[in-house]
């Protein structure tokens, strides 16, 4: 886990006590022991770890001779300007790593959530179903929608005959195209009775929207 954070870019010139790979490990434990999202809940987070697991977790001793917990401003700077990009590349390493490649037969689902200590943006996800591997996400910010963030998202992502479920807003040519959905697609509905787009893929053939 701490090598591929390691190769993370850190965007600081210099630090004290917190390598960045150091401040990428606590969020992902934190996630993982199921904390509350937000940069003031990571910092609780921090703070109950002990002195010994600050030291194997990177942090540096201060003057007093203490590994002291990050605080909320240094995980606040740190989601704002670290290479997002770069941090989805390392997870995705970690996961591959510790739960082996995401199953190419089942179902992408791509879906977006609203995180609850956000700025109004919210999260694209894509997932497979039922084994719930991470394949990426990317930032639909206030002023747009999903639309165009689930199309720059399919260039990341490996979907080549396979069955991928969106929402109905995304029954769309373009977006088809953009996913490389072949002659075969059908309507259905989520677990919620809405309805959900789900098309199989095959960037070898091209796509005809239907009525």
């Amino acid at each position: 886990m701490v090598e591929h954070f390691k190769a993370v870019p850190d965007f600081r010139p210099r630090f004290e006590s917190y390598p960045l790979w150091s401040l990428l490990t606590i969020v992902l434990l934190a996630t993982l022991c199921g904390a509350p999202r937000g940069q003031k809940e990571l910092a609780k987070f921090a703070r109950g770890l002990s002195q010994p697991q600050r030291r194997a977790l990177g942090i540096r001793r201060n003057a007093q001779g203490k590994y002291p917990a990050p605080t909320q401003p240094t995980f606040c700077r740190l989601l704002q300007r670290v290479d997002a990009h770069k941090v989805q590349q390392a997870i995705l390493a970690i996961q591959q790593q510790v739960r082996g490649a995401a199953p190419k037969d089942q179902l992408v689902v791509l879906d977006g959530k609203e995180p609850k200590h956000g700025s109004g943006a919210s999260v694209l996800s894509a997932v497979t179903v039922p084994s719930q591997h991470y394949l990426g996400s990317a930032v639909v910010q206030e002023k747009t929608n999903e639309i165009p963030i689930a199309r720059e998202l399919f260039k990341q992502l490996e979907l080549q005959d396979r069955l991928v479920s969106l929402d109905a807003l995304h029954t769309q040519g373009e977006t088809a195209r953009g996913a490389g959905v072949g002659t075969r697609s059908r309507l259905s509905a989520d677990g919620q009775g809405q309805p959900t787009h789900l098309a199989r893929t095959d960037r070898k053939t091209g796509y005809s929207p239907r009525g």
